[in-house]
This record gives C-alpha cells, structure tokens and sequence, in this order.
C-alpha cells in the first residue's frame, strides 16, 4: 500500500490553505455548461469500465461562476443529479467536485457505521446519535459531504446540529485528495469537527489503511494509523484498536462508568476490511 504523501510523513500539516485548486492532475476538470452536459459527462464516467493502465478515478471537477454554484446547489432543490452527487464546492475558487458513487466506498462506509454504532450499543446512547451520511456541511465560502458523519443528537446550547466526527473513504483518489478534506474538516471555519477518520482502500492487494486526524495546536495531527492486510488468507492488523473520544461524539465528558472511549477493536477492524474485500473481490 502507498506511504502517506510528503507532507503526512510526520503526521502534522495546516489546516485551511486551498481546497480543490491543487487537487491532483488525475482529477479530470471541465467547464459546466449546463445540465444537458453535465448529464453526458457524468454518465459516461459513471459507465466507465476500467482496464489495465486506464485506472477509473470516482471524481469530477466542474469549473463554473460562483453564483451558478448557488444556483445549482439551492437547498430547495436538492432533488439533482448534481446537488446529490457533490462532494465539495468552494464559491471562491468557483468549482464543484462531483463524487461518482462505488459499490467499494459503499462497502465502507456502511461497515465502519455498523462498527462504530456497536461499539456504543453497551453504553446505552444508540440512539443519541445523528448519522449524517453525504449531508453538506457549509463552512465561510465551502462546503463538502462526509461519506459519514456523526454527531450528538442533543449537542450543547450553541453547538449546531452536524457531525463532530466525520469519515472520509479513499478509493480511487490520492492521498494529496484525502489530505485536502482532512483540512477541510479540521479547520474551524469549516467543518470544525473534532475528530476526521480517512479510510484508504488499496485497489491492487487486500489492504486497508485508517487514519485517526484531530486538531492540535492549530494543525492536523495524526494520532493513529492502523493497517489492515491479508497474505495468504492471514489478516494482520497493526496499531489496534481504534480509538476515538467519547467527547469526540457526545461534546461532553463521560457521566457513568459505562460511558468511556469508543475503541474498534482488533475483530471489528477484521469485519470493516472484510467487507470491503468482498466487494474487491478478495
């Protein structure tokens, strides 16, 4: 599985900076001219098979004016083909990344969900949480969709109602992609979650790998990596369990000795890679 980016080596770098201008070349970018277009190339991609040396990548860069961004993304219409398939706009840069679904980011997101939601089953706070999966959370000039997102159903006075702990699944996209929503969502003026889960999916071997992002002294700190693999039908996994804070979920500290850290543990890790290579293949 490919190593972190240049910048992740050492598990900081800054939140803020550029969202989608410095997304990779691989990103294929077309101006919006309208929806008659956009339909066509939207299709196609979708439709797309891949081959060798002709690897499918699950996004789109539209480039249009800021007020069509609007336009297109009115909430009171989000019933379009592009309003439901837009993983992130930024009105100053003015373009819209439009997600192309998969059966693999699919695959996670739901087994990564049902690990999380039965790591909380014992304390009895089920159904205190919101699931937010694809819901656009809107930032100063941006916005973006977790492919799942978590959040306190009754989250303390002045606290909106959105996720405080979002997913992010790589399947198709660089590392340089995932690091882009990692800032996103950590920086305060937009997401301001607390804690951003990225889920690598490896598309030539059965390999995984999560990474644990929270915010630290202003930057994006990495406080854990777990790698998940098989080799001859033997799973290892390293690093486990994963672990995010109860305060991550709730915004509040335990109350009872039930109440504790949300571990994933070393099983659940073998279920979510499971999962996921079934759909692989693997």
């Amino acid at each position: 599985m490919a190593e972190p980016e240049t910048e992740t080596q050492n598990g900081n770098f800054e939140v803020g900076g550029s969202f989608l201008k410095e997304l990779p070349s691989s990103i294929e970018r077309y101006s919006y001219e309208g929806e008659c277009s956009f339909l066509q190339i939207f299709n196609l991609k979708l439709n797309a098979r891949e081959s060798p040396g002709n690897e499918k990548n699950n996004f789109i860069l539209f480039h249009t004016s800021r007020e069509m961004i609007e336009t297109l993304l009115n909430p009171d219409d989000e019933s379009t083909t592009l309003a439901k398939n837009c993983s992130s706009f930024d009105l100053d840069e003015e373009l819209i990344l439009i997600k192309i679904p998969s059966l693999e980011h699919s695959a996670a997101t739901t087994a990564v969900d049902h690990a999380i939601m039965a790591a909380i089953l014992p304390m009895g706070l089920f159904d205190s949480l919101n699931g937010y999966p694809n819901a656009t959370i809107q930032g100063q000039t941006r916005g973006k969709q977790p492919d799942h997102g978590w959040g306190s159903i009754r989250p303390p006075s002045g606290y909106k109602r959105k996720p405080s702990v979002v997913l992010e699944v790589a399947w198709s996209e660089p590392d340089s992609k995932l690091n882009s929503d990692v800032r996103f969502w950590l920086e305060p003026a937009d997401g301001n979650v607390k804690t951003c889960l990225t889920l690598r999916v490896d598309k030539r071997q059965p390999a995984i790998r999560i990474e644990n992002w929270r915010p630290q002294n202003g930057r994006a700190h990495r406080f854990q990596m777990i790698q998940v693999t098989k080799v001859s039908n033997h799973i290892t996994v390293t690093e486990d369990p994963l672990i995010i804070p109860f305060e991550d979920f709730f915004l509040r500290a335990p109350s009872i000795p039930t109440e504790r850290d949300i571990e994933i543990s070393h099983q659940a890790l073998h279920v979510i890679a499971e999962k996921i290579w079934d759909v692989q293949g693997y």
